[in-house]
C-alpha cells in the first residue's frame, strides 16, 4: 500500500507543469506552441528569456527533491527510488497536459542532488562540459544519461539506485528522440 502511496503523491507532484504556468500566467502564452514544444527549461529560456529558464528549471528540480524528501519522511529510505522514478514520469507524462509534458533532466538532477549529492555533481559536470563545448543541451542531456546508466550500475550493482537511475536515463533517451535525430542531421540548435 505504501509503495502505491509514494508513487502517487511522486507523480501528482511531478505532474505539476512548472514551464507551462510560467507560460500561461506570466507571459500569457502556451509555451507548448513555441519552439521545440517542450515545457523544460531550454524551451522557456529560448522563448521567454533566461530568468523564465531559470525558474522553469528551479521548480523542476525542487519537485524532483521534494518527492524524495517527502517519501524519505513518511515512508523510509527504501521508498525514495520510488520516489525519482514517479516523479520524474509525471514530469514527461503530466496528466494535467493529456500525457504530454517535459523530458525530465532537471527533474532527475533535484532527485538525485537529495540522494547521492556527490553522484548528481559528477553528473552535473558531465552535462556542463559536454554543453559548454558543444553549446548543444539536447547533446549533454543524452550523453549524461548514457554516462548515468553506465556509471551508477559500475558503482551500485543492480541496486535499486541503479536500477530506477537507468530506467529513468532510458525513458529520457527516448524522449530525445526528434533532437537524436537532428543531431546526427547537423539540424540541432545551439543554446549561445
Amino acid at each position: 500500500m505504501m509503495y502505491l502511496v509514494i508513487a502517487l503523491i511522486s507523480y501528482i507532484l511531478g505532474s505539476l507543469p512548472s514551464g507551462y504556468y510560467i507560460g500561461k500566467y506570466v507571459y500569457k502564452k502556451d509555451i507548448r506552441t513555441m519552439g521545440s514544444g517542450n515545457i523544460g527549461t531550454t524551451n522557456a529560456m529560448r522563448n521567454f528569456g533566461k530568468l523564465a529558464g531559470i525558474i522553469t528549471f528551479s521548480l523542476d528540480f525542487l519537485k524532483g527533491a521534494l518527492a524524495c524528501l517527502i517519501a524519505n519522511k513518511i515512508a523510509g529510505e527504501k521508498y525514495i527510488y520510488l520516489a525519482m522514478l514517479f516523479v520524474v514520469l509525471g514530469h514527461m507524462y503530466s496528466f494535467l497536459l493529456n500525457f504530454k509534458a517535459g523530458k525530465g533532466i532537471a527533474t532527475v538532477f533535484g532527485a538525485l542532488v537529495y540522494i547521492n549529492p556527490l553522484f548528481a555533481l559528477c553528473m552535473f559536470a558531465v552535462f556542463f562540459v559536454i554543453v559548454l563545448v558543444s553549446r548543444i543541451v539536447s547533446l549533454g542531456s543524452v550523453c549524461v544519461c548514457l554516462v548515468a546508466i553506465i556509471a551508477s550500475l559500475y558503482k551500485y550493482g543492480l541496486s535499486s539506485f541503479s536500477l530506477s537511475l537507468s530506467l529513468i536515463a532510458i525513458i529520457i533517451i527516448v524522449k530525445h528522440k526528434d533532437n537524436i535525430k537532428r543531431l546526427l542531421a547537423g539540424q540541432e540548435k545551439k543554446i549561445f
